[in-house]
């Protein structure tokens, strides 16, 4: 009887013990293709893989895990781990291609009817067209004003941007927009569910934990590597600090 009650008793203790447990699934990427590996992170155990050129992943899970799938060429996507993925021990993933540029122009006539229009819409390659292309991301309105006041060609410009402070101001703008832009690339790159959970941030002050952090020397560099996991653990290293600079 006395062994009965031992063996109970322990299978009571153990059983949540192994439930909190992770285990590993595989899974693949529902793409065409894939021209980078995927980053799969897990953002509750903070840990994470990279997917195989074929598209599939392995990492390891429990229950109510958060994942976050991020890529430059894909839009983010998160899951959370359910009973059914664990149980099926594998997960597929589609993704969908981040558009960020227009890479076609359509030239068609309408004829009123919308169904028929759609239908009959031509697509033009502009390289065939003799469009010329460029990769060069075009210039901002803060770097084409210090373009014009720095061009040598036109010296009383020049001066001009000198005596008034003008190339100063305009650098520093500059300086301020890329900051700025790899602010929100990191933004984007993680959930809420990181900041609140892990950070115990308040989602009202995120966007003011990031500009600090953008501060530092090291975060331009963190954040160019399209590491998530090494973005992840600088800001957990930087939490701390910030805390203690945002204290009344």
């Amino acid at each position: 009887m006395k062994r009965n009650v031992l063996f109970l008793l322990l299978l009571i203790f153990i059983t949540p013990l192994f439930s909190q447990q992770r285990a590993g699934i595989k899974g693949k990427i529902l793409v065409d293709s894939i021209d980078a590996p995927v980053h799969i992170i897990n953002i509750t155990a903070e840990k994470g893989t990279l997917t195989q050129a074929s598209g599939e992943f392995e990492i390891e899970v429990k229950k109510n895990d958060l994942l976050l799938f991020s890529s430059v060429e894909f839009e983010k996507k998160e899951i959370i781990i359910t009973s059914e993925i664990l149980t099926a021990g594998f997960l597929e993933i589609a993704l969908h291609k981040n558009l960020t540029e227009l890479d076609e122009v359509r030239l068609h006539r309408f004829s009123g009817n919308l169904a028929k229009d759609i239908e009959g819409i031509e697509t033009y390659d502009p390289r065939a067209l003799g469009f010329p292309l460029s990769d060069k991301k075009p210039l901002s309105i803060e770097e084409r004003k210090l373009v014009a006041v720095t061009n040598p060609n036109d010296p009383v410009g020049v001066i001009y941007g000198i005596i008034s402070g003008e190339n100063k101001m305009l650098k520093k703008a500059i300086e301020n927009n890329k900051r700025s832009n790899l602010v929100y690339k990191v933004r984007d790159m993680l959930p809420d569910e990181f900041y609140r959970e892990t950070l115990a941030l308040d989602e009202s002050k995120i966007m003011d934990f990031l500009y600090y952090c953008a501060q530092k020397p090291i975060f331009k560099e963190i954040v160019s590597k399209e590491a998530p996991l090494m973005i992840i653990e600088f800001l957990k290293e930087t939490i701390t600090p910030y805390n203690e600079f945002t204290k009344d």
